[in-house]
């Protein structure tokens, strides 16, 4: 049996370019492209750190020989495979503003089918976390349940990336003929644990929901704008439901705005740091560069937790985080 460990990046081109709004650039900018390629050092220098076992892989649609030298080096030293993805679900031009490389997804998915078993976990995770701790009792969790999922928003009063979870039950009902057995809620897209056999059956059911998306579409209903809509409808249908990876990870939102990290959190298997992306990340980027791996564990995690504001934002960290996004701009 095998645990693989999955993220990835798809660069968009100019003409396909979305919005993204945590980086406040297109997908087709040097920006994105560089803080991208920055964040795969610290993802996978902690997560193979802790999971030596596991098969890592990276998906994109860049050939490896357009890959960042650094990436390479990495790559080489911590076995990371590369796998260079057509994107093949890519949504009608204009199907919505932010975030239209997500469906990337489901091509991870039909990439997988044919390499997994039935007993094999797949865990894709989005680029920006950072792993803390060994992930075997999460495999352990996937392979007993079948799946392990991160349920973010139960609130039925709040619009998700334009639609809300009652007129995504209404989607379900008139999809499927029939309403969904619990009210809906929204799984994540950034971390997603899957049994092998499961995978199959994504890929199976994945055409019948993503024509009746694009049909809906089309009658100016609401619709599925993201994959994990998509994720959320297909948990549901195969019965897969489930808040298993909730003990495991959790969206951690660090900015002066919207500050969600609470003691405790720190403790989690692994971080998700959407805002540090340009800041707490880089930083690590440039230190485990420098120093190649971990160093001191205690050492290190110490200096995460002030860098990302897990499990407080200090000032310091406040007065550090606008010179490191100043100083991008110039590097």
């Amino acid at each position: 049996m095998t645990d693989y460990i999955a993220t990835w990046f798809y660069r968009e081109s100019a003409d396909e370019a979305s919005f993204y709004p945590q980086m406040g650039q297109k997908g087709d900018s040097a920006l994105v492209h560089s803080v991208y390629m920055q964040i795969q050092v610290p993802f996978f220098r902690t997560f193979r750190h802790y999971n030596p076992a596991a098969r890592l892989l990276f998906f994109t649609n860049l050939k490896r020989e357009g890959l960042p030298r650094f990436l390479l080096e990495l790559f080489d030293e911590l076995s990371v495979e590369t796998v260079t993805l057509p994107y093949t679900r890519r949504p009608p031009k204009g199907w919505y503003e932010a975030w239209q490389n997500q469906f990337y997804l489901y091509d991870i998915l039909s990439g997988m089918d044919g390499r997994m078993q039935a007993d094999d976990t797949l865990l894709v995770c989005d680029a920006d976390c950072l792993c803390r701790m060994p992930l075997d009792p999460l495999f352990d969790e996937i392979r007993n349940n079948g799946s392990a999922l991160y349920e973010f928003i139960t609130d039925r009063s709040a619009t998700i990336n334009g639609i809300t979870l009652p007129q995504m039950e209404r989607f379900y009902e008139a999809c499927y003929s029939k309403p969904p057995r619990l009210p809906l809620a929204y799984y994540g897209g950034e971390f997603i644990g899957l049994r092998g056999d499961n995978v199959r059956r994504i890929n199976e059911a994945y055409p019948e929901l993503w024509a009746f998306n694009l049909a809906r579409a089309g009658l100016q209903a609401p619709k599925l704008n993201e994959e994990a809509h998509v994720l959320s409808m297909l948990a549901e249908r195969l019965d897969l439901r489930n808040a298993i990876a909730n003990r495991y990870v959790k969206r951690m939102w660090t900015s002066p705005q919207f500050n969600n990290v609470r003691p405790g959190d720190e403790h989690l298997a692994v971080w998700h740091l959407p805002y540090e992306k340009k800041r707490g990340l880089y930083r690590l980027f440039r230190l485990l560069e420098k120093q190649k791996g971990l160093g001191d564990e205690a050492r290190f995690w110490e200096k995460a937790k002030a860098w990302t504001g897990v499990p407080a934002v200090s000032l310091v960290k406040r007065l550090r985080d606008r010179w490191t996004t100043l100083r991008m701009r110039f590097d």
